[in-house]
């Protein structure tokens, strides 16, 4: 069963690495064309930086991936990943939200507070609750330990 894991976690590593390096690639045209053409403009930065943190999350499930398929340890490994992720989910909702328009704002001197994102707000709040889960199952792997240790 455990080999079984190992397996389908090494397969599904390389199948997350591919929307991640189409992101990636994605990413860097979105800053370096602008760049390279002189067109660079902070807006467009701006725009795309919840997507950079996004990005992010998706290496970061990647790597747990590679954990998971090396060998380490479920209960280890899954708590990190879920507060990893939860944390770059729940950045990139409040950025989407609050600090794209909070930053055109500061540039232009004109323009929203906020931006009301559906999408941006529900990966805001499933972040929060993945934190929050994340603690929970840390506490559980350590007192799973604890346990062994009297059996």
């Amino acid at each position: 069963m455990i080999d079984t894991l190992r397996a389908r976690a090494r397969i599904l590593m390389w199948l997350v690495t591919v929307p991640f390096v189409l992101l990636l690639l994605v990413a860097a045209i979105l800053i370096l064309a602008p760049i390279w053409t002189g067109r660079f403009s902070w807006p467009a930065l701006i725009f795309n930086l919840p997507m950079y943190i996004y990005v992010w999350a998706i290496w970061m499930v990647r790597q747990a991936l590679g954990s998971i398929a090396s060998g380490a340890v479920f209960g280890q490994v899954v708590p990190q990943l879920l507060l990893r992720i939860g944390a770059a989910l729940f950045a990139g909702g409040l950025i989407n939200v609050f600090g794209v328009p909070l930053l055109m704002r500061l540039i232009y001197s004109q323009g929203a507070y906020a931006r009301f994102d559906g999408a941006a707000i529900t990966l805001g709040v499933i972040g929060a609750t993945l934190v929050l889960v994340a603690q929970l199952l840390a506490q559980a792997s350590a007192a799973r330990e604890e346990l062994d240790e009297f059996f």
